[in-house]
C-alpha cells in the first residue's frame, strides 16, 4: 500500500515538472516588448503576437511627431502624413511709389494686442493666413524704404474671399535737397505742375507767406511725377505747388503748401498726394457786356468767402499780353485785387461747397452772389457787374 502511495506521489511530480516546461515561453516573455533572439520553433503565434504590439507602439509615437516611418514586414502600412495650410485670409502686393516697380524682399508683422504674427517674403504678391475678424496693424518693412503702417485692418471673416491690399513703399531720402513725388489720391502721377518757391528769412507775416511774391516760380513736367528742385542754399522756405495741363491752367486738384528748413546737409523726399478741388475762372463783364477793366476804377476789390466765414484773403491772377494762349503772355497776380481784363482765377483750386463772391467797386459792392464749387471741375463762371 505504501509502495502504491509512494508510485502516484513520484507520477504527479514529474507530470508536473513536464507542464511547467512546456509553459516557460509564455513565463519568459519580457514585459519591455522586446524579442528574445531564441525562442523555440514552436512559438510562432507569440512571437507574432509581440511584434505587432512593438510596431502598434512606434507608430503611435510617429504620430505625436508628424514623422512617418517604414512599417515592418508583417504590418500594414500606415497613411503618410502632410501639413495642412491654412487659406490666404488677405493678399498683399508691394510696390515702389517712385518708380511704380515691385519690390520682391520685405518684411511684415500683423499685431493685435498680445498676438503678433511676422514674416519675410521673397516675392512682391503675399497671402497671408491671418485669424478671422482680427482688428490690427500690419506693419511693412523694406531696405531702403521708409516703413508702412496700416492700422486697424479688419481680417475677413471664414468663408468670406481674401482681400487684397497694394501698398506702395517711399524710398528714404539719401540726397540733399528737396524731392516731390506727386500724385492722385488712387496713385496716378501728376505729369504737370507749378512749383513756387518762398524765402522766408525776412518774410512776414510767416504764416500768409503763399500770398506773397516767390523768389522764382516754375513750370515742369515729369511723366512719373517727381520733382527735384533746384538747389537752394540753407535757409526755411515755403514750397507751393499746384497741378496744371500742359498748357499751364489748374487742373482741379488741391495744392501742396509746406514749409522746409534746409540746413545745406539734410534733403527732403516727400509724398505728395492732392486731393480732388475745384478749379475756378471768373469771367467778369460790365453792364455792356464787355470784359470788366479795373484800369477804369480806382480799386476794384474781389472777396470770396466759404457761406458764413469772412476775411479769407486770396491771390487772383490774369493773363496779360497774350494773342494766343500762353503764347507771349505773362501772368499778373494780386490779393483780393481784380488784377487785370479778361479772366480772373484764384491761384490755388479751392474746396467744394458753397461760396460768398462779392465785388466791390470804389467802395461800392456792386455783387453779392451765391456759387456752388463742384469738385474734380475746371469751373467757369460769368458774372456780370451793374
Amino acid at each position: 500500500m505504501r509502495v502504491s502511495i509512494a508510485v502516484c506521489l513520484a507520477a504527479i511530480i514529474l507530470g508536473a515538472v513536464y507542464l511547467s516546461l512546456q509553459a516557460g515561453v509564455a513565463i519568459d516573455v519580457p514585459p519591455a516588448y522586446e524579442v528574445p533572439s531564441a525562442l523555440p520553433q514552436d512559438t510562432g503565434i507569440e512571437v507574432r503576437q509581440v511584434e505587432q504590439v512593438v510596431t502598434t507602439r512606434k507608430a503611435t509615437k510617429a504620430v505625436g511627431k508628424q514623422v512617418t516611418q517604414s512599417p515592418s514586414p508583417s504590418a500594414s502600412p500606415e497613411p503618410k502624413l502632410e501639413p495642412v495650410e491654412e487659406p490666404a485670409t488677405i493678399t498683399i502686393s508691394v510696390r515702389d511709389v517712385v518708380k511704380q516697380s515691385a519690390i520682391e524682399s520685405f518684411r511684415w508683422r500683423f499685431q493685435q494686442a498680445s498676438l503678433v504674427l511676422r514674416g519675410e517674403s521673397t516675392t512682391s504678391t503675399l497671402g497671408l493666413a491671418l485669424p478671422y475678424l482680427a482688428l490690427g496693424d500690419l506693419l511693412i518693412e523694406a531696405d531702403g524704404m521708409q516703413p508702412f503702417t496700416r492700422k486697424g485692418l479688419r481680417i475677413p471673416a471664414a468663408g468670406a474671399p481674401a482681400e487684397t491690399y497694394d501698398i506702395y513703399l517711399t524710398p528714404v531720402a539719401t540726397a540733399v535737397g528737396i524731392t516731390l513725388m506727386v500724385k492722385t489720391l488712387d496713385n496716378q502721377p501728376v505729369a504737370n505742375v507749378r512749383v513756387d518757391a518762398y524765402d522766408l528769412s525776412n518774410l512776414e507775416p510767416k504764416d500768409k507767406w503763399h500770398l506773397k511774391r516767390p523768389m522764382w516760380a516754375r513750370r515742369t513736367s515729369a511723366i512719373d511725377g517727381v520733382y527735384t528742385l533746384p538747389p537752394l542754399p540753407p535757409g526755411q522756405y515755403g514750397i507751393l505747388l499746384v497741378a496744371t495741363t500742359s498748357q499751364g491752367d489748374l487742373l482741379p486738384l488741391a495744392s501742396f503748401r509746406r514749409v522746409f528748413d534746409l540746413n545745406g546737409s539734410s534733403g527732403f523726399l516727400e509724398d505728395v498726394s492732392l486731393e480732388p478741388a475745384c478749379a475756378l475762372r471768373l469771367e467778369l463783364r460790365n453792364g455792356n457786356g464787355q470784359p470788366l477793366d479795373p484800369q477804369l476804377y480806382k480799386e476794384v476789390v474781389i472777396r470770396l468767402n466759404p457761406t458764413g466765414q469772412v476775411g479769407i484773403q486770396r491771390k487772383w491772377t490774369v493773363l496779360e499780353g497774350a494773342d494766343d494762349h500762353w503764347t507771349g503772355a505773362r501772368t499778373v497776380s494780386e490779393v483780393d485785387r481784380v488784377p487785370g481784363k479778361g479772366v480772373v482765377w484764384v491761384d490755388e483750386p479751392m474746396s467744394p461747397g458753397a461760396y460768398l463772391l462779392e465785388v466791390v467797386i470804389d467802395g461800392i459792392q456792386r455783387v453779392s452772389q451765391q456759387l456752388h464749387l463742384r469738385q474734380g471741375e475746371q469751373q467757369l463762371e460769368r458774372v456780370t457787374i451793374f
